[in-house]
């Protein structure tokens, strides 16, 4: 999986991967993640996970996007989910995650 990490303004991130997100991949992809966060000199208070090229997530990539969530709201950050296909969305409601993350 190839995960490409660009800053957006000065708290701001944008991430971009394609593939699967599964037990193969999510680990590599939320150390990833959350390793630009804890490293940055600046709060990051927004994070956008570009979906557009995610063809699945597993319950472990789930897992991963729950740890993303709590990281950003005890920064009192957003954590949101774009380009999400209609096949990826069932399984985050089905997970009651449609609830409390941000969907564009």
């Amino acid at each position: 999986m190839d995960v490409t990490i660009k800053k957006i303004g000065i708290n701001g991130l944008y991430i971009h991967a394609s593939g699967r997100l599964d037990l193969d991949t999510a680990v590599d992809y939320g150390t990833k993640i959350k390793d630009t966060i804890e490293d940055s000199e600046e709060i990051i208070k927004e994070v956008i996970l570009d979906f557009s090229e995610i063809t699945f997530i597993s319950s472990f990539g789930l897992k991963i996007i729950l740890e993303l969530f709590k990281l950003l709201k005890s920064q009192e950050g957003v954590l949101k989910l774009k380009n999400v296909s209609e096949q990826l969305m069932g399984s985050f409601k089905l997970v009651g995650f449609d609830k409390f993350l941000v969907f564009e």
